[in-house]
């Protein structure tokens, strides 16, 4: 080494190690640092005992080039270096030395130079910063600090890589569908508080790509770069760090963990590591936490289908490419999920396009797919040989058809099943046997769900399963709620075959729903949220009765049906219903009188609501028998007023009176309050079609009080319309739009659409009526897509007829130019619930 134009040489090749502090000050301790130099056989660098014919600055560069490793060793005074030099001035000539600094702790005379300087090195995440208090307590400590800096660093040469190993995979194509995540990770990537980031998700949902999405577009954001390393053939945590530095290119040496080569190789440098395929050894992410303590300047991001759940990771799900809504115009249905695929089929032919034919096919192969990227990708490539119509026929048939990906693709990933296998088999056997029996359940499931059907101790296996990306947790209204993927479902029901556990699943998930539905039967009429509790649950209900019907179980889907059908009929599932209780019907055998009653009540109210009267009173009049003979005057008072009713419908009021009296009497006595409403409600009917308003609003009133006081919303609707009827025939317009303004608010808090429809129709011919025909255009469109959504409305068998005045949609649009009709149509097809209740009510 040159100073001044001379060279200065060390006695031999050992390591030196440059100690710098004052020197009175210090001197005791300067004599512990060299005892504990020379004790490990290295060269002190001490300027003090060597002659200085150089310039002090050019002659310490020397030394300080000479020297492998630095020392510094301070108390309270910043000068008195040899050669008139600051210790801050040694220690700023040793940048590019790996340092080892010791205060020896003292008292508040300080100087403040000295001060600054040592809080600047506490901020310096590759200094070595310890206290002290004496020389003998230094000795010990900095001969440990050198023998563990030099088992690190200087063992061997550090490792250089391979320089055609861990780059970035060159991607095959562009990626689609993830501009709000690669904005979100590229702002989380280059915020200097992020060291590690996680990509989570289920296979095949696009982590990898996105991962060297992003290591491409921040090559050049790191000085050192990217690296990228793939897990994917490692198979137990004890070879992660063997596998990192192999990937790496790094030559290890033998004898010393592979780890400690990764470590010094990272440890000065300032780059981006991107791991994929973490999951299979997600057991060694400290080693993770170990690499990002010992390289200050390495940012990890890693891809695994479960958060590594370390210290400071910030986890970013991502999420399925967006599928257009079904009841959407499809202005959205070229990106997202279906732009990947007709980007995907015109890879495997040049001449395929979207078209009016074939979108909604398209649009439907996604949905099935649930979005993920892999399974899309495998599916496109299928219209070399089938159109999107007959593919989405074989998609109906299951996953295991869905194959043929490409040949550069990981085996695990030639097709759906292999990837969902892939990630199945990563679990443990108890979380495979929770993950195969939560396939039974078709439209997701709570943790009330799991800890009845499973026990308690189920819960943390699902969290597991949640780790793992094999369920997806969503919350609503602060609740846990869970679900499968349908193309995750679709295995978990495959394994369930294979397991031999299919019937035991299917009959526990059946029970808890006919329990739950019975548990909310008696408040259905009175707590909004319990009816909007059995909606969430629809399709699990749909599958309890379909399971009970498959299963002969005809006296399960009997209880079941009668515990929900007020959900039924309030939240337009009418013929749904229907199928259902005349299906039982037809194929139901030497059910007991009790059960016989219970389905005859079923079907003949379903076919009443629905306005088949004809198979409605045969029903409810061999119902009424056996009723009878049971004795069960409550539910003998509900057929018996259906049946009065019918005889009022048909004119023949006298009988009808008869039979609402009995159906009052026997309600009394079996404490059945909303029967006296609905007895009410019948009665102002028929005093109406008789020309009696003013008896019919006293009796409809009667009614409201009393369905109000037993909190029956059914009745409460049924009096309020009744009432704005009664309140239009005798001309009062402001009555009657109080009345359906109550009546759409209870009908809108119930979830019941149908009956809000009924009120916004009857809201419209009043605003009609009033010569405001926009507002009334706009009311009855909302009405139609509401009754839409309905169909088939119940309120329509418990009230009089509305008497409209203004002629229908024809007439409105007689009274306003085309564009005034068309921007209110517009209006009102858009409103949902809350819009069309706020607009009616103001």
């Amino acid at each position: 080494m040159v100073a001044g134009g001379n060279t200065i040489r060390t006695p031999d090749d050992r390591l030196r190690v440059f100690v710098s502090s004052t020197l009175d000050e210090l001197a005791a301790e300067r004599r512990a640092v060299r005892d504990a130099v020379t004790g490990l056989r290295l060269i002190p660098v001490m300027a003090e005992s060597s002659a200085r014919p150089h310039p002090p600055r050019e002659l310490y560069r020397a030394y300080l080039a000479e020297s492998q490793l630095f020392v510094g060793v301070y108390s309270q005074r910043y000068a008195e270096a040899p050669g008139g030099l600051s210790v801050e001035d040694e220690y700023l000539l040793a940048e590019e030395l790996p340092k080892l600094v010791y205060v020896r702790a003292g008292g508040p005379d300080r100087d403040p130079r000295l001060t600054a300087m040592l809080d600047r090195i506490r901020q310096d995440a590759r200094v070595s910063y310890r206290y002290f208090e004496t020389a003998d307590e230094l000795r010990p400590m900095v001969r440990d600090d050198i023998a563990l800096v030099l088992s690190e660093r200087f063992a061997a040469p550090e490792p250089e890589p391979d320089a055609e190993l861990a780059v970035v995979p060159a991607p095959a194509s562009p990626i689609l569908g993830r501009d709000a995540e690669v904005a979100q990770l590229q702002k989380l990537l280059t915020d200097p508080a992020v060291r590690l980031v996680t990509l989570t998700g289920p296979g095949g949902v696009g982590k990898t790509r996105l991962a060297t999405e992003l290591a491409v577009l921040l090559a050049d954001a790191y000085p050192d770069g990217v690296r990228f390393v793939e897990l994917s053939t490692v198979t137990t945590t004890d070879l992660v760090g063997a596998a990192l530095a192999q990937e790496l290119g790094l030559h290890t040496v033998a004898g010393r963990p592979p780890i400690s080569d990764v470590e010094a190789y990272l440890r000065m440098r300032r780059l981006l590591l991107v791991i994929d395929n973490f999951e299979q050894v997600a057991e060694a992410a400290p080693v993770i936490s170990t690499l990002l303590s010992a390289a200050p300047g390495v940012t990890a991001l890693v891809a695994s289908r479960a958060a590594l759940r370390l210290t400071g990771e910030h986890t970013v799900e991502v999420p399925p490419l967006p599928v257009p809504d079904p009841e959407s115009d499809y202005s959205d249905a070229r990106t997202g999920a279906v732009g990947l695929f007709v980007e995907r089929a015109r890879a495997a032919r040049r001449d395929f396009t979207l078209t009016p034919e074939n979108t909604q096919a398209v649009i439907e192969i996604c949905r099935r797919l649930d979005g993920l990227p892999l399974a899309i990708e495998l599916a496109a490539a299928k219209v070399r040989v089938l159109p999107p119509p007959a593919l989405l026929d074989r998609l109906r048939k299951g996953i295991g058809d869905l194959g043929g990906g490409a040949r550069d693709l990981p085996v695990r990933q030639r097709t759906l099943r292999n990837t969902i296998a892939w990630s199945h088999d990563l679990l443990t056997r108890e979380q495979q046997r929770l993950f195969c029996h939560l396939g039974a359940f078709a439209g997701g499931f709570d943790l009330e769900a799991v800890e009845t059907v499973f026990g308690p101790e189920a819960v943390d296996t699902l969290d597991a399963l949640v780790e793992n990306s094999l369920v997806k947790q969503d919350t609503r209204d602060g609740e846990p709620r869970f679900r499968m993927l349908d193309s995750i479902r679709g295995y978990a029901l495959e394994r369930l075959r294979d397991l031999g556990t299919w019937h035991e699943a299917h009959a526990a998930a059946a029970r808890f729903y006919l329990d739950l539905a019975q548990r909310l039967e008696p408040v259905l009429g009175i707590e909004p949220t319990a009816l909007e509790r059995l909606e969430i649950e629809h399709d699990n209900l749909n599958a309890a009765m379909n399971w009970f019907i498959d299963e002969r179980d005809f006296w399960g889907a009997i209880h079941l049906g009668w515990a929900i059908w007020v959900f039924w009929w309030l939240h337009g599932h009418i013929e749904e219903s229907a199928r259902y209780m005349y299906q039982v019907a037809d194929e139901a055998r030497d059910l007991s009188e009790e059960a016989t009653a219970f389905l005859l009540v079923g079907t003949g109210a379903t076919a009443f609501v629905s306005g088949d009267l004809e198979r409605a009173e045969p029903d409810l009049l061999r119902c009424r028998e056996i009723l009878r003979a049971l004795g069960d005057d409550g539910n003998e008072a509900l057929v018996v007023g259906i049946l009065g009713t019918i005889a009022m419908r048909r004119g023949e009021f006298d009988a009808a009176r008869g039979l609402f009296e009995e159906s009052r009497r026997l309600g009394k006595e079996s404490g059945r309050d909303w029967v006296r409403s609905l007895y009410y409600s019948r009665m102002g009917i028929i005093s109406l079609a008789e020309g009696d308003p003013e008896t019919a609003a006293r009796i409809f009133q009667e009614g409201l009080e009393t369905a109000r006081g037993s909190y029956d919303r059914l009745g409460t609707v049924a009096d309020l319309y009744s009432l704005a009827v009664t309140a239009i025939t005798t001309g009062d317009l402001d009555a009657a739009e109080i009345y359906l303004r109550d009546g759409m608010t209870y009908s809108a808090e119930a979830g019941d659409r149908g009956s809000m429809a009924f009120c916004l129709e009857a809201l419209a011919d009043i605003a009609a009526r009033h010569g405001a025909y926009a507002r009334a255009v706009r009311m009855t469109a909302a009405a139609r897509s509401l009754r839409t959504a309905a169909r088939t409305v119940w309120l329509r068998a418990y009230v009089p007829e509305w008497p409209t005045a203004h002629g229908g949609v024809p007439a409105l649009r007689s009274h306003l130019d085309e564009a005034e009709f068309a921007a209110a149509w517009t209006r009102g097809t858009a409103d949902d619930v809350s819009s069309a209740v706020a607009f009616a009510a103001a």
